[in-house]
């Protein structure tokens, strides 16, 4: 019958070019490693090694077989640290959920640690708007929530503020409002606005529309290219419409109520009385921090 320690005995003889120092590597004698191999090829009806010369040499036969061996190798290694994961009851799955404009840079560096400190647990990452998010976590369908802040509470969810993300009025180079400064809500009035809401038709209370024309949209990236194509303006984060302010592309408007950049609060968003796991647990205290100025974990 085939073993583990016989195709691993295969795998490192021909990487490292001899029995003996598969024996060293393995901590075996050589006459264990060739006794190994040679019931490997009895179990598998093929010779494996060319024993002509001094140093045995994958026949062609084992060449094709090396390749399976390897990866049956990895596979048994793999099976290994899932259950070693299990051991430390990490979670097989969680589901965090990112309204698309808090998708910053620290969220990434967040995701990308998550993966190098655990490689067995399968995340699955949502966009959707933050009036969305809170129902989705309500729910149970959801297991983090990274969302604008809501005043309406939510009794089946709680929330840890987590920071803010600054808004600013904007619109095309060449849409009328950019001819314009100082802009009052009245003055605003008459043009189209492009905002953000979700399938419920819900508007985020930090950003509620201003105009009595509005075109609405599920994700802020949408907002931006509506934007462009001058049939409206719109509060868009400042991160997302920096680099066009600054090629001049996109106008930055002049209005009277934001002395500054509108900050919004940004809240992660929870299930009351679910367990966390340590992969949850971390995910969820590595998320607090992707909203300072430096990540730091």
């Amino acid at each position: 019958m085939l073993s583990l320690e016989q195709i691993n005995m295969l795998v490192l003889s021909a990487e490292l070019g001899s029995f003996s120092a598969c024996a060293r590597r393995l901590g075996k004698v050589q006459s264990a490693v060739s006794h190994g191999i040679s019931n490997l090829e009895i179990d598998l009806g093929v010779e494996l090694f060319d024993r002509s010369s001094r140093s045995p040499r994958l026949t062609t036969e084992g060449e094709r077989l090396i390749r399976s061996a390897k990866a049956l190798l990895a596979q048994s290694h793999e099976l290994e640290k899932i259950a070693e994961s299990i051991i430390r009851n990490e979670e097989s799955a969680l589901t965090i959920a990112v309204d698309d404009a808090l998708f910053v840079p620290n969220m990434s560096t967040v995701l990308a640690l998550f993966a190098d400190e655990f490689p067995y647990v399968q995340l699955d990452i949502l966009s959707l708007t933050s009036s969305d998010i809170i129902h989705a976590v309500a729910n149970g369908n959801v297991d983090i929530g990274v969302m604008f802040s809501e005043v309406e509470a939510n009794k089946q969810v709680d929330f840890c503020y987590v920071g803010g993300v600054d808004f600013i009025a904007v619109c095309h180079r060449d849409f009328p409002l950019a001819e314009l400064s100082l802009l009052s809500e009245s003055d605003l009035a008459p043009y189209r606005q492009i905002a953000v809401r979700g399938t419920l038709k819900k508007e985020p209370q930090a950003l509620i529309s201003m105009t009595p024309s509005v075109w609405w949209c599920s994700s802020y990236y949408a907002v931006l290219e509506l934007m462009q194509q001058k049939i409206g303006w719109a509060y868009l984060p400042l991160s997302l419409v920096q680099p066009l302010i600054q090629t001049g592309n996109i106008h930055k408007i002049d209005v009277t109520f934001d002395h500054k950049p509108w900050s919004v609060p940004v809240d992660l968003v929870y299930k009351k009385g679910a367990n966390r796991g340590p992969a949850h647990q971390w995910l969820f205290d590595a998320c607090k921090n992707a909203f300072s100025a430096d990540l730091c974990m």
